[in-house]
């Protein structure tokens, strides 16, 4: 069965709010892509502020932008059967601090 998604762990790496991922992307590929994806969660300021937010750990907004080496160690992430796209870098943003998630 092939893989589903895979991690990509160096000791760089903030340990809050930021994965480099290796799955299926959101921005419209259909194959495998390594990502760096930023997220925010929400906290207990954000949900004061905020009536759309329920909890606590809720995400407010996620950046995800495609790589082939990781920007905390430089890394080169694909392999030989990875496919090296002509427009690598696609990238996309999502907001979800209002009632709906907004794409931009």
């Amino acid at each position: 069965m092939p893989e589903k998604y895979k991690l990509h762990e160096c000791d760089n790496i903030p340990p809050i709010g930021i994965q480099i991922l290796y799955s299926k992307d959101n921005i419209g590929r259909k194959a495998m892509t390594w990502r760096l994806i930023i997220c925010r969660e929400a906290t207990e300021e954000d949900l004061d502020e905020n009536t759309y937010l329920e909890e606590i750990g809720e995400t407010l907004w996620e950046t995800s932008l495609e790589i082939t080496h990781c920007p905390f160690c430089g890394k080169y992430l694909l392999e030989s059967k990875d496919k090296v796209y002509e427009d690598h870098g696609r990238f996309s943003h999502v907001d979800y601090s209002g009632w709906s998630a907004k794409r931009q």
